[in-house]
């Protein structure tokens, strides 16, 4: 047999450059984020679970190192997009490999929450946990899974993991970056409704009774707070947005402004106390906290006591003030986590002063009977909004007159009050400071002065006061008629 000699060159010269390639090729490969294969058994026990434990048995934290992490869940935020969380030693950084790309984050006292975009397939992820001044803690192993059907828009309420563990509404980005600003010919027509509303309602119905329109301004959280948002959308913060405009605008009307983001942004700059009182805003939930309610219920009655002086706010003093250990918010249960793995501290202000008064009837209520929370006595401080005719529960969301509070030795106004979500933490206390007033079911924020009438205290026209209390992320919903 004759052997072509060329040709076995050629050959021979064919693999030698495949090896080469291959070894470069290899070199070029980050292998930490190639993600592992998973064995055919492996994903067909964990073929129906969102999230499991792969490691063996916790284990035990050698000297002088971290203790391993808990993971509690894994939800799709995206198809191949998830939120792993967990508990872990308090303000942790918390790493996960296996990924398209490895995450880092810092813990949240002794929780965390992390994002991690993973594979086209089941991923395996590696999570560890890095307290300051100790070492890296052993792995804990979890099996990511794509969901195809995974929607971030629950229902408009799209919650996405910040900084530092913390959570926000997606929605609130929209705000911040100035993508839903009002045209001129749009602030234009808001301030012409405004205007020619409440001088008809003025001279049409009022006749010469003393009455006024307050609107009060609720920054969203992360307009006060904007470190808990990554840099990439801060980077992109509108220099004017939807709520300075509608600030602006309804300076420019009858109308008196409240403008609880200046209030709010100077309280910030006063460390101190806001380590007393924990904050203007929720952690893991969109309201206010009881201090943040506190402020905005303070800044609503020093206008009306300008010429009702029985109505003044009550004091700081005339609050207990108590940290308490409260379960995850409405952040938590929109993004589907676990509230009882993501807890938080709140203050919690307790009156002094009786809300025992009112009346309970069909449609009315004594303040006392409103519930404010969930389920109090086992830590569930998420703001009660659920509403079922048929379970004789006064839920602090609904439509309720107060009336019949029996002080005839004061001086006190009557009132209508328009309020969205982020007013119910302090309905109850605003509400003990008129003699009458009706609460409107929340979210319900387009004016109807034509019922104002009904609520007015014996002997006058219409109400006092007309309050709206609205937040930035409702300002659409407020002014919807002027600009329909």
């Amino acid at each position: 047999m004759k052997f072509n000699v060329n040709k076995t060159r050629r050959i021979a010269l064919i693999i030698g450059l495949i090896m080469m390639l291959t070894v470069v090729l290899a070199a070029c490969v980050n292998t930490e984020n190639v993600p592992e294969i998973l064995d055919a058994e492996r994903i067909e026990n964990n073929a129906s679970e969102v999230i499991v434990d792969t490691s063996n048995d916790d284990v035990s934290t050698e000297d002088g190192h971290t203790e391993q992490p808990s993971v509690a869940g894994v939800v799709n935020i995206k198809p191949t997009t998830v939120a792993v969380y967990g508990t872990c030693e308090e303000n942790a950084t918390v790493r996960v490999k296996g990924g398209v790309e490895d995450a880092e984050t810092v813990a949240h006292g002794g929780y965390y929450i992390i994002e991690v975009d993973i594979w086209d397939r089941d991923t395996l992820l590696r999570v560890t946990a890095q307290a300051e001044g100790e070492e890296e803690s052993a792995v804990r192993e979890v099996i990511a899974k794509k969901n195809a059907t995974a929607d971030t828009l629950l229902d408009g309420n799209s919650v996405s993991v910040g900084v530092a563990s913390r959570l926000y509404f997606d929605k609130m980005v929209t705000d911040l970056v100035g993508d839903n600003l009002y045209t001129a010919s749009e602030l234009n027509a808001i301030r012409s409704y405004i205007s020619d509303t409440v001088t008809s309602y003025y001279n049409d119905r009022a006749g010469a009774q003393q009455v006024e329109l307050v609107y009060v301004l609720l920054p969203n959280a992360t307009s006060i707070y904007p470190e808990i948002l990554p840099e990439s959308i801060t980077d992109k913060a509108a220099a004017s947005t939807i709520y300075d405009q509608i600030n602006d605008t309804l300076s420019q009307t009858r109308a008196t402004v409240v403008d609880m983001k200046k209030i709010f942004e100077e309280a910030k700059k006063d460390t101190e106390l806001m380590e007393k009182y924990g904050g203007l805003f929720r952690e893991t939930d969109s309201c206010l906290t009881d201090y943040g309610a506190y402020l905005t219920y303070r800044e609503i009655m020093n206008v009306v006591a300008k010429r009702f002086p029985d109505a003044a706010p009550r004091t700081e003093e005339e609050f207990d003030w108590k940290a308490t250990e409260v379960l995850g918010g409405n952040l938590v249960g929109y993004r589907e986590i676990d509230k009882n793995v993501i807890k938080e501290e709140v203050i919690a202000a307790t009156p002094k002063f009786s809300l025992d008064i009112g009346a309970n009837a069909p449609g009315k209520s004594k303040i006392s009977s409103l519930r404010k929370y969930f389920d109090k006595e086992n830590g569930d401080y998420t703001v009660f909004t659920t509403a079922d005719a048929g379970d004789n529960i006064n839920g602090i969301a609904e439509r309720w007159l107060i009336e019949d509070t029996g002080r005839t030795d004061l001086d006190l106004p009557s009132a209508l009050i328009y309020r969205d979500y982020s007013a119910l933490v302090l309905s109850d206390i605003l509400a003990e400071r008129f003699e009458k007033c009706m609460l409107n079911k929340a979210g319900e924020l387009a004016l109807n002065l034509t019922i104002a009438g009904q609520y007015a205290a014996e002997g006058d026209n219409v109400v006092d006061y007309i309050i709206v209390i609205v937040s930035e992320e409702n300002l659409d919903n407020a002014f919807k008629l002027a600009l329909s």
